[in-house]
This record gives C-alpha cells, structure tokens and sequence, in this order.
C-alpha cells in the first residue's frame, strides 16, 4: 500500500515539473507579414484603388491621415477626360490651367468619394497602410446620378436670376448665375446641358459664362461734368464721387468694386460699394503733388458679391479663366494748393509802401504742392496779416530822459478757407519793437527787427499745417 502510495506521489510530481518547465519558455513571437499590396499596386480592371499610409511619428491621428492619402490616390485614378464640348476644352492649351484644374477636380473628388470599402490595413511601428476599392461601375452610376441633380439646382439658380433680373436686381441676379457656375465646378471637363425651357434659352455652361460676362459688360459709368480735384498733404479728403449704371440707364445698386489707382502717390481705399443711387465713393487715403490728372481702375467685386457663399467663392478662381472683369476708368485732377496772400502794413495808421511782412509769408509757402494766386477767388485759402505799430506803454519815460521812442509792431494773421468766413487759424505775433529819436521812425525800424521774422516764422509754421500735413 505504501509502496503504490509512492508510486502515485512520483507522478504527480513528474507532472508538476513538466508544466512548470512549459510555463518557463516564452512563446515566440509572430510576425506579421507585410502584405503584397504595400510592395506592389493591386491591378483590378472593375475597381478602382486607392492606397495610402501615414508615417506614426508625425501625425497624432495617423490613421486619418493614411484615410485620407488612400482618398486622394482613388480620387486620382479616376481619369479626368476633356470633353469637347466642356468649358474646359476652350482653355486646354494652358497647360498650367489644366494642371491646377485637375488638380482640384482630384481634391474635389476625395471629398465627395461615396461607395468606396475598405479591403485591408497594415502597420508597423513606423507606418500606417490602408487599402480601398470603390466599384466602377457603381461610381459610375452614381456620379451621373449627382452630376444630373447638380446640373437641375444651376438650372433653379440660372431660373432665379432672369426673375431678379427682371425684377432690376442686378446684383441678385449675378449671384445667383455665378452660384450656378459654382456648383458645376467638378464637372468643368465634361459636357454640361441645360434645359432651355427651364434656364431662359440657355443650352450649356459656355451660354451661362457669355451671360455672366455680357452682365458685367453691361455696367458703365455716368461722365461727371466737373473731373473733380484733389490737393496734396490734405489732413482730410472728402470721398471722389462717381454714379454707375447698368442698360437702360438704371443705377448700379449696392455693388461692390475694387479699386486701384494708377500713381502711387495716390493711395485710394482698394474696395468700395455703390449706394441705392448707384453712387460710388472713393475713400482718399494720401495725395502728394503731380499737378496732372490721374486715373482709377473699377472692378466688378465678385469675391465680395459672394460673400460666405464658400462654393461660389472657390469657383471664381475658375471662373476668371473664361471670362474677362471689365475695368472701368474715372479721373480726378491732382492740382497745387491756391494761396492768396493779402497783407496790410501799416505804420500808426499810415500806409508803411513795405512789403516786408508780404515777402516773408510767400517765400514760406514756396514749393511743388503750393501756388499763390494774385486773386481771392482763384484761392482756395486766404492768409491775411493786419500790421500795426503803436507806441509802448514805457515810451513816455523813454522820451523824457532819453529822448527816444518805444514803439511795438503787433500782426494779426488769420487763416481763411475761400469763400468761407470760418476762421481756421488766428494768431497774433507781438513783442517786435523799435527805437528811434521819433515814434514814425521807431515804428519804421519794428518792421526791419529781426525778431520780426522770428516770431512770424513760428506762427506761420502752425498756419501752414492747417493747410498741408505731410
């Protein structure tokens, strides 16, 4: 009995250390096999494929990045083919159009890819691979399913607008036709059909761009009778003013346009809209002297026109390509700042026949942006200076011990706007004084003081700002 007790206990035992000696060796680890598809492209004659990875290290969400790359890869195997009669075709010879329009047709296509299935993945510690099919047939199918409703909402945009255009809302109606344009942007390479009944006569997307282009023609400026003028180093300007006009003479309303002006020493605002009235505003930044007329170039805004509208707003780009913005031209006289300087110089009532005062005033306003006037109203400021001499309070007892006169000039000066009788700078220079044996002499030697210059040389220098800020 013992001896098969011992029997028992050794088996057990035996059996302990076997699986403990099996529990003791790791397993080995199994490698995953790189699948034949990363190495080399799958050829399938039904399916399109579309393959991309993503490197782990660079991209926080790698997988969406390898999703998105396999996308762009599928996108850029469907081949894009230039129909002859596709809008398209009458650019093709631009080879770097066609670029960048596939390019996009490519970019496009990965966004709005539906039906496509995922076959198989593979990662390692640096990659991530993915591997999609879509179906040609199908993709077929349902590209011409979306291509059709695509084509039925322009056709509601193209509808619209003749209403709005009927109804005098031309911006309304420009929108709406390059909205339909927008949205038919995929489809640019292939031929594009309407149906005339429901789009007014038109037949295909090339109508649609000869009629947004004739809309745009259609807009011309109303010649103003008076080109209106500019002066340099004006602290403020007030806006140009110009009315535009679509046919049959009805005001441009509400529309925006860029503008350029074609001297640089004109600095305009680059955009401005038209009001109710079709008048247009030109904000003037800075004018510095050219004494000649100057033009400015107005566009048709149509990034501004469409707003947020972000499919419209991509399709312009397109657009530009098959249509020409007018750019319609105004002017504006750049001429010099008229100054007529009216002086009166006077000794104790009495005509001095001096022009002292005179001749310094001018020879501060010498330059390109000023010219003075012999008349007012050839001016548009008038400086007048009023000098007077008059006998100074400690005269008298200058006479009596010293037998000289004290007298001391006193000049006015005031800054005009012609044909106002606001008064835009007032400024009185004293302290110029003169000494003589006789006051008529004294009064005579104030306006030969240096210090006559002097404190007329700084009163003019804040008059002058009032006229010109440079």
């Amino acid at each position: 009995m013992k001896f098969r007790f011992l029997i028992a206990l050794s088996i057990v035992l035996s059996l302990f250390g076997a699986c403990k000696s099996r529990e003791e060796v790791p397993a080995a680890a199994v490698e995953v096999k790189v699948p034949l598809w990363v190495s080399s492209r799958p050829n399938n004659g039904f399916k399109y494929v579309g393959i991309g990875f993503a490197e782990k290290g660079r991209s926080g969400n790698y997988q969406m990045e390898a999703k998105k790359n396999a996308l762009y890869d599928l996108a850029s195997e469907i081949k894009v083919d230039i129909s002859s009669n596709s809008v398209l075709y009458t650019v093709q010879n631009s080879n770097s159009f066609n670029e960048n329009f596939n390019s996009l047709i490519k970019l496009s296509n990965s966004d709005n890819i539906e039906g496509y299935t995922l076959v198989d993945s593979y990662e390692n510690d640096k990659q991530y691979w993915v591997y999609y099919q879509l179906d040609k047939e199908e993709y077929a199918k349902q590209k011409a399913l979306k291509k059709q409703q695509t084509i039925n909402k322009a056709s509601n945009f193209i509808a619209s607008s003749f209403y709005d255009e009927k109804n005098q809302d031309f911006s309304s109606a420009l929108k709406k036709r390059i909205q339909a344009f927008g949205v038919l942007t995929p489809y640019l390479s292939e031929e594009i059909n309407f149906d005339p009944a429901q789009t007014e006569g038109l037949k295909n997307i090339l109508d649609l761009t000869n009629l947004i282009q004739n809309q745009l023609q259609s807009i011309t400026i109303v010649q103003n009778k008076i080109i209106p003028e500019l002066k340099p180093y004006q602290a403020v300007y007030e806006p140009l003013k110009f009315k535009l006009q679509i046919k049959n003479k009805l005001p441009l309303q509400n529309f925006p346009l860029s503008v350029i002006s074609e001297e640089d020493q004109v600095d305009v605002s680059e955009s401005s809209s038209t009001d109710q009235q079709g008048e247009l505003q030109i904000k003037v930044q800075s004018v510095e002297p050219l004494n000649q007329y100057v033009s400015f170039s107005l566009s048709p805004d149509i990034t501004t026109l469409m707003g947020t509208d972000s499919v419209s707003r991509a399709g312009i780009t397109l657009l530009k390509q098959f249509i020409q913005t007018p750019a319609l031209k105004v002017q504006a006289n750049v001429t010099q700042v008229t100054i007529y300087v009216e002086v009166n110089e006077k000794n104790f009532g009495k005509p001095t026949g001096l022009s002292s005062i005179e001749s310094l005033i001018k020879q501060k306003f010498e330059g390109q942006e000023v010219r003075l006037v012999d008349k007012a109203a050839q001016a548009d400021y008038i400086i007048s200076a009023n000098a007077e001499t008059q006998k100074d309070i400690s005269s008298d007892i200058l006479e009596k011990n010293y037998q000289l006169s004290l007298v001391q000039l006193i000049v006015d000066l005031q800054l005009k706007k012609s044909g106002s009788s606001d008064i835009l700078y007032k400024q009185q220079v004293t302290e110029v004084y003169g000494y003589a044996n006789n006051a008529e002499k004294a009064g005579l030697n104030a306006y030969s003081n240096p210090k006559l210059q002097a404190k007329l040389a700084e009163a003019l220098f804040f008059l002058k700002r009032k006229i010109l800020v440079y």
